[in-house]
């Protein structure tokens, strides 16, 4: 299953990937999607570059969306460009690493990038998570956190622009908008076992609609040539769950296949989805060049069948 280095820089890998070689690196990929949809077709693109550079202890890094002709969820014909990443992670100590800016959101078994995001379709989960940073396009956070190795698991304390509603709604100062609460959040990584990893995350808010926190329960094992995962997300006021399950097996060397449900248990606040399915097939066609067919069924609380059929080409640079 794909893993992005970049994604979980905060959470975990940044701090060992802080000694990587110095000097300056710029890479990427290409999104193309076929998305077949209630007898519509369209392609769409989109493109990631991410710059890289480490000078001794600091790493400096940026990350640029460019979204072309409705790619990841802006409007048919629309394009824009977007700052993803922008953060500094500096080795402070021994198993120490801070970081600050704005980076994705350390909390969710999703990765931000769809180079790194298991289907053709963002799952349940992650649009809530999404939704709830408030930032405008992505699951990206800002604010400053400190990550520390303790050989077991890696623990994150973060301090950031305050999440699900509050801090992120229009307040201005100086005539520019600003957000003047905070969230903290609270990410444990532990892998103790080979092939298994576990994260808990935890965050605080201050929002009268939604309650003082939420958190998220997630895991992946991987043994031979199946991975499997599950994951679980609560909000306080909610009177219902998000839960997942997904199971993937790779056929052959760079081919996968894969089915992922999830749903919650009430649908009380949540939006008109109440369960998805997808089915996908991976395979990679060269070293920076994989295609994904997906089959991806949405249930709304009604019992409706939203059904999509999308092949994905994700090109490396």
């Amino acid at each position: 299953m794909k893993k992005n280095l970049i994604a979980l820089a905060v959470a975990a890998t940044m701090v060992p990937a802080i000694a990587a070689a110095e000097g300056a690196s710029v890479s990427g990929y290409n999104d193309i999607l076929w998305v077949h949809d209630n007898g519509n077709n369209a392609f769409t693109a989109a493109t990631e570059i991410d710059f890289r550079n480490t000078v001794g202890s600091v790493t400096i890094g940026a990350d640029v969306d460019i979204l072309l002709g409705g790619a990841a969820g802006t409007a048919l014909g629309t394009d824009e460009i977007n700052l993803e990443q922008a953060f500094f992670a500096w080795g402070a100590i021994e198993n120490v690493t801070v970081i600050a800016g704005l980076f994705n959101n350390p909390i969710g078994l999703d990765a931000e990038d769809a180079l790194d995001q298991p289907t053709t379709q963002t799952g349940l989960i992650y649009n809530a998570l999404d939704a709830a940073t408030g930032l405008h396009v992505g699951n990206n956070v800002s604010g400053l956190a400190v990550a520390y190795n303790a050989g077991v698991a890696t623990v994150t304390v973060a301090v950031l622009n305050e999440i699900f509603g509050g801090g992120n709604a229009a307040d201005t100062i100086g005539g520019a908008s600003t957000n003047t609460d905070n969230s903290v959040a609270l990410v444990v990584n532990a892998s103790p076992i080979e092939g298994l990893d576990l994260e808990l995350g935890y965050v605080t808010m201050d929002n009268t609609a939604l309650g003082d926190n939420a958190w998220d329960l997630n895991v992946s094992f991987n043994t031979g040539p199946i991975t499997v995962t599950a994951e679980i997300l609560a909000v306080d006021a909610w009177n219902d769950e998000l839960y997942g399950i997904g199971a993937y097996y790779d056929v052959l060397e760079g081919t996968q296949v894969g089915v992922r449900y999830e749903g919650n248990s009430n649908n009380e606040n949540t939006g008109d989805v109440e369960e998805q399915v997808n089915l996908i097939a991976w395979h990679d066609l060269a070293d920076n060049l994989t295609v994904g067919a997906g089959y991806n069924i949405n249930t709304d609380g009604n019992g409706n069948d939203d059904e999509q059929v999308v092949i994905e080409f994700l090109a490396t640079f």
